[in-house]
């Protein structure tokens, strides 16, 4: 079973942009929604962190990402990950987002992509979620959709999910 303090909080800083870094608590991940934080606890979820990486560039010229953004989230053991792992799943789909394959990646792995057009460009962000036992991982990624595939994202699970095994 993982911990917190055993998670590697990524650094995707390649180039000049904004990062940030932080744990996240149940009562702001619920953010002030009595029923989800009940569903939280409910699913013996402990704590999670967050890695973004938003790059200082314009979006309709950038070649790759110009958002990134890592995520694990902690429970206490692998059933209530799963539970957790099936819920972010039926929220994504719910939402829109539409479902893509992953290849082998941890126990359980979805992805999901979205297109929004914005100023006569094209934006296509992926989601990858995948639970290694008690943990449920998440990156999420979003450019130009000329310049972006689902390659980048996995490439950066497999980098995120080998760092976890290893610690």
């Amino acid at each position: 079973m993982l911990r917190l303090s055993q998670l590697p909080y990524p650094g995707f800083v390649a180039e000049s942009g904004a990062s940030s870094t932080g744990v996240i608590s149940n009562k702001a991940a619920a953010a002030g929604e009595g029923s989800v934080l009940r569903q939280f606890r409910a699913q013996g979820r402990l704590s999670a962190y967050i890695a973004t990486f938003a790059r200082q560039v314009s979006p309709q010229e950038v070649v790759g990402p110009v958002v990134i953004a890592s995520s694990a989230v902690i429970y206490r053991s692998a059933s209530g990950a799963a539970l957790g792992f099936a819920q972010e799943k039926q929220n994504l789909t719910r939402s829109g987002w539409v479902q893509v394959s992953t290849g082998q990646l941890g126990e359980q792995a979805a992805a999901f992509t979205e297109t929004k057009a914005l100023d006569q460009t094209e934006y296509q962000s992926f989601v990858l979620e995948w639970r290694q036992a008690n943990v449920n991982n998440q990156v999420r990624i979003a450019g130009n959709a000329a310049t972006l595939d689902l390659n980048y994202g996995l490439t950066l699970a497999r980098v995120q999910q080998r760092a976890e095994v290893h610690s």
